[in-house]
């Protein structure tokens, strides 16, 4: 995870627990973070790290999160995942 003034850049092979610290973190500083960017490479390790996303969204509409705009990723653990986006 890396904070460069108001991008936040995660992997998405995050295990549960570093899951749960990355949501103790984001959530008081979501009104100081403008984007949410994607590690190149990373694979998706977790669905609950995509619902946790999906929630920073509903709560913050205007956060920019592009990978959940792409509506598709590969993972390791799942296949490729497809999902629509609605506002």
């Amino acid at each position: 995870m890396q904070f460069d003034g108001d991008v936040l850049t995660i992997g998405l092979d995050m295990s549960m627990e570093e899951i749960r610290e990355f949501e103790q973190f984001v959530r008081p500083r979501l009104d100081y973070i403008e984007t949410i960017e994607i590690e190149e490479g990373t694979h998706l390790r977790s669905s609950s790290l995509l619902s946790l996303l999906v929630s920073l969204k509903r709560t913050r509409p205007e956060l920019g999160i592009p990978f959940l705009n792409q509506g598709l990723t590969a993972s390791t653990a799942y296949g490729t995942l497809h999902w629509m986006c609605h506002d």
